[in-house]
């Protein structure tokens, strides 16, 4: 399986091995695209937008827009456990200036299975702790890592796991083949996720989300104008997936019928295709970027412009 090289792109050495559900955003590859040039530009021109940026960036030390690259979110399905990857060109010293303001901020060598030399501080903020038990409410704990790499925690424990995945001390997960495959179908990944259904109990309520559902896999990117959707779901049994894809189907004509006269809504829902593989139902979508402005909103036509390289050099 290949590795991702670029930072910002998902990367499975991100991921602990007992990994159960992540989500992946490419920030990187937003700026980049059609679609999320786009709406950074709206965004810009909306009443005060860029003001209020340019008022974020001076407290706390760094552009929202462009010093984000890639945000990795993973849990391995426990209540509480929680790990944040963060790529980043941030000024770490003018962050930490930031953070250092924040009610009862505490700082913590970390010393990583590396030996001599690899001393990390875990920064804490919050509640002051009153014993030895962690309460994942009451404090944030964030380590850099290295210049480029973040690790964000609800735990000084789960902080210094982080700590050893980015310092390759922690066995990874291997990505699941099939979102691997698709992610490389598309130019510029945007999102993508896994969710083990199965191994989530403890925290998903609904039971018959639980009862219906064995795993699911989501990535969203954008080719040459196109933007690309995929969603696999796989089912507890082939007949709970005749079912689900019947239910889908029927969505689908619900929403035409109240499209029907309104024919450039109407090229949204017939640009979604659900298909069905045994226990599998796989939903997906692609449309010209410049038709979904179009037609979700035409005001912002006129904003679309690529900023994605101008973004980048700022």
């Amino acid at each position: 399986m290949n590795i991702v090289s670029q930072a910002s792109e998902l990367n499975e050495d991100d991921l602990p091995d007992n990994t159960k559900a992540f989500i992946h955003l490419d920030f990187d590859a937003l700026r980049k695209s059609k679609l999320g040039s786009t709406l950074i530009n709206w965004a810009q021109k909306e009443d005060g937008g860029k003001e209020k940026m340019d008022e974020i960036e001076k407290d706390i030390g760094f552009d929202l827009l462009t010093a984000i690259n890639g945000v990795t979110i993973s849990t391995n399905g426990k209540k509480d456990y929680g790990m944040v990857i963060l790529k980043h060109t941030a000024n770490i010293k003018k962050v930490l200036s930031y953070i250092k303001k924040a009610d009862g901020y505490y700082a913590t060598k970390y010393k990583t299975s590396g030996g001599k030399g690899s001393e990390t501080y875990i920064h804490s903020v919050g509640k002051k702790r009153t014993n030895l038990k962690e309460k994942p409410d009451d404090r944030g704990y964030i380590s850099f890592v290295d210049k480029n790499t973040a690790v964000i925690a609800p735990s000084r424990k789960l902080t210094g796991e982080g700590i050893e995945l980015v310092k390759g001390n922690r066995s990874t997960l291997s990505l699941p083949v099939e979102l691997s495959i698709g992610i490389g179908k598309v130019k510029l990944p945007l999102i993508s996720s896994y969710v083990d259904i199965d191994a989530l109990g403890d925290v998903i309520e609904d039971d018959n989300i639980k009862d219906m559902v064995r795993d699911s896999m989501f990535f969203l990117g954008e080719t040459d104008g196109r933007l690309i959707m995929n969603l696999k779901i796989t089912a507890q049994s082939v007949e709970t997936a005749e079912h689900m894809y019947n239910m889908a189907n029927g969505l689908l004509g619900i929403a035409s019928l109240k499209m029907k006269n309104a024919p450039e809504k109407m090229s949204l829902i017939k640009a979604m295709k659900i298909s069905k593989k045994q226990s599998a139902i796989i939903a997906s979508f692609s449309m010209s970027v410049d038709k979904i402005l179009e037609y979700t909103d035409p005001e912002l036509k006129e904003f679309n412009i690529n900023l994605g390289d101008n973004l980048n050099k700022r």
